[in-house]
């Protein structure tokens, strides 16, 4: 299409090279007279609004009756400077189309101005990626905002709380605008800050923390961290999940499996009792019939039996205070634990009974093995359940064994460090864990043992107290020849 202009709009071009220019500018071209009416137009615009000559621009743009209420011309009339818009229109097939304005002012040989120039760069494809990339953002921003479990973008070096979601105001207590540009470390106990900060720095898991709420209530939580990129900054996806319910029936259950453990372990206790009352009832009964008889005691006898008598006094209140502490429910924090002097309490709780089944233990217990974090009472639990199992096991093939006399009913315990994990193993002579169940032992409600003799919780409840100390635990057996547990636990808990 050849272009339309009339006859000072050609005076202007000046020549057919300008006029071939003008032609091929790759962008729309309007010439407009000070009524806007379009006086020329390049070839690009002819083909995208099919105008007519001296038809007014609004009509040519938008198919509107009256200029549009916001026009870069009129401004340009007003006051001869270039202006900018973003204009939004329909082609000459009815497709809807979207363009950036510049104008510029058209003046005579005596600087009035008489016209404008308009020209207009298609940007549609442009937008239409913008307005998909604006519905994406709605869309994950309401995912972002409708998941259940608080969800927080930290800066990866500061920990500066940038953004989080609509479920932390349930969990915390906060609406989420009031945590924009705290520390996260602010949720954390004073005296867990800065383990928790090294924690960050190296772990994409971090399981059973202590958190406070706005009103200043305790609970825990397990975090999952993943990094990412925000606004071209380096973060932290952070999902909270709160386990406080979960850690309490946890716990329960502990407690009531140590409940069961005192009950099994009666007749162990009364015959680790019946030693030091005896030899106090024999004390007391010499010194009854010496006085009685008026007899004089020797001060060497005497002094010996005193001295008999307040050590089984000791050993039996050493007995009793152990069962106190194992009876009461256990505890959430972790302190550093030594590995070995728990093993050895947790032994104690058994040695009659082991005496008492013909049951051999040996030790191997490595020297000088650093702390781990760790709680005392659970961790002592999962000794105990590892035992009773292990115990359990030899019992099983004793009385199935065919030969009896060639059986060793042991059980080995031995600890170690190996790469900065302290580790503890114990080893039975059992009947052994069949290769199909090895993969299973940990499930809950899972057991091998006959209805009645077994609840399937003891394995389940160890595993769950050894991930939270953020320790391992695997089986290896083989059939018939006994079973290995190994546990390894991060030396100093891991900070």
């Amino acid at each position: 299409m050849d272009t339309i202009s009339c006859p000072k709009t050609s005076a202007a071009l000046q020549g057919n090279q300008y006029q071939s220019l003008f032609d091929l500018v790759p962008c729309m071209i309007s010439l407009q007279d000070r009524n806007y009416r379009l006086i020329a137009y390049n070839r690009e615009f002819a083909d995208r609004f099919a105008p007519k000559y001296l038809d007014f621009c609004y009509h040519a743009y938008k198919g509107l009756t009256k200029k549009c209420e916001r026009c870069p011309v009129e401004k340009t009339f007003a006051d001869g400077l270039s202006h900018y818009s973003e204009e939004t229109g329909l082609n000459k097939d009815g497709t809807l189309t979207h363009w950036i304005v510049k104008t510029a002012p058209l003046r005579d040989e005596h600087g009035e101005i008489v016209g404008a120039m308009e020209m207009s760069l298609d940007i549609t494809h442009k937008k239409e990626l913008e307005n998909k990339l604006i519905q994406s953002e709605k869309k994950y921003y309401a995912i972002f905002n409708n998941i259940p479990n608080p969800v927080f973008v930290l800066a990866a070096d500061t920990l500066e709380i940038l953004d989080c979601n609509s479920s932390v105001s349930r969990i915390y207590g906060y609406a989420a605008e009031e945590l924009l540009g705290h520390d996260f470390l602010d949720f954390f106990p004073p005296e867990e800050q800065e383990r928790c900060r090294n924690l960050f720095q190296t772990e994409h898991d971090i399981s059973q923390v202590r958190q406070m709420n706005k009103a200043g209530e305790t609970f825990f939580v397990h975090l999952r961290l993943s990094p990412s990129e925000y606004q071209d900054r380096r973060v932290l996806l952070v999902t909270t999940s709160d386990i406080t319910d979960r850690i309490e029936a946890e716990l329960k259950l502990v407690h009531a499996g140590k409940m069961a453990t005192l009950g099994e372990m009666a007749t162990g206790i009364a015959h680790e009792l019946n030693q030091p009352l005896t030899v106090i009832k024999a004390a007391s009964n010499y010194f009854t019939k010496k006085i009685r008889n008026r007899q004089p005691i020797p001060p060497d006898v005497l002094g010996e039996m005193a001295r008999e008598i307040d050590q089984h006094v000791d050993r039996a209140a050493t007995i009793i205070n152990h069962l106190r502490q194992f009876g009461r429910k256990p505890m959430l924090d972790s302190t550093p634990v030594q590995v070995n002097e728990v093993l050895r309490r947790a032994f104690e709780m058994f040695s009659q009974q082991f005496k008492l089944h013909q049951i051999e233990v040996t030790w191997a217990l490595g020297e000088a093995l650093p702390p781990i974090m760790a709680e005392e009472g659970r961790l002592e639990q999962v000794f105990i359940n590892l035992l009773l199992n292990a115990r359990d096991a030899i019992e099983e093939k004793w009385h199935n064994g065919a030969n009896r006399a060639e059986e060793v009913k042991q059980i080995h315990l031995k600890t170690y460090l190996k790469a900065d994990w302290v580790t503890v193993e114990i080893i039975d002579t059992g009947v052994g864990i069949p290769a199909a169940h090895i993969d299973r032992i940990f499930e809950p409600f899972f057991t091998t043992k006959k209805a009645g003799e077994g609840t399937g919780i003891g394995l389940s409840i160890t595993y769950s107290i050894v991930k939270d100390f953020n320790g391992t635990i695997r089986a290896r057996s083989k059939p018939g020849e006994g079973a290995c547990f190994t546990l390894s636990f991060p030396s100093g808990g891991g900070t």
